[in-house]
């Protein structure tokens, strides 16, 4: 699913580089509430929620807005475009990835790192070389890794972020991808022990 902008430029949406990941962690805290300042609907977290919740849970804007997969307003109406970023994606120099061909790309400023890494996988059927491949571990950040102004990006960091702290330019940026370096990504960390996990209350 691609898209041309306005000046021929080639459009990259979030699904675009596979499905979106919501994974949130267990302990985090959900709060719905009517506005700001408005009544407490609900207090939970995240584990915690089972699929036995009542509809009226959660505002009828939030519902449609699931329903419909399109963030719509209080008045049912959907959200404007979000703002973009112009970038360049191009291989590190000294690396011997293949180059893109694309020219310029266009994506929503919400975009994560690791999105682009993915849409770059999926344009150019990179295959993981020997030394970074490891059973079980598939993931894009696991052996390649997102580079601006010859800063490794962490690969959650969204597109707004990266032009205002690392290209730090309200222009167009230039985005680069390489093998990673030093092997593949470290293992997450292991949880806790019970006795420090969340309790489950608010």
């Amino acid at each position: 699913q691609q898209r041309g902008g306005a000046d021929g430029d080639e459009a990259l949406e979030p699904d675009e580089a596979g499905p979106l990941d919501y994974n949130l962690p267990e302990g985090l805290r959900v709060i719905v509430s009517e506005g700001a300042s408005g009544p407490v609907q609900c207090a939970r977290r995240v584990g915690e929620f089972d699929g036995s919740e009542a509809p009226e849970m959660l505002p009828e804007w939030a519902v449609r807005s699931v329903e419909q997969c399109l963030p719509t307003t209080d008045r049912g109406e959907a959200f404007p475009d979000t703002a973009k970023v112009g970038f360049h994606l191009l291989r590190a120099p000294n690396c011997d990835i293949k180059q893109m061909q694309q020219g310029k790309l266009n994506a929503p400023q919400i975009l994560r790192g690791r999105k682009v890494l993915s849409y770059a996988v999926s344009k150019l059927q990179l295959e993981v070389p020997e030394h970074l491949a490891v059973a079980g571990r598939d993931e894009v950040v696991d052996y390649l890794e997102l580079l601006c102004n010859d800063k490794v990006v962490p690969p959650e960091t969204n597109l707004m972020t990266i032009r205002k702290y690392y290209a730090k330019s309200s222009d167009e940026i230039t985005l680069h991808f390489r093998w990673r370096e030093g092997g593949p990504a470290p293992l997450p960390a292991p949880p806790p022990p019970a006795r420090y996990r969340a309790t489950g209350t608010i």
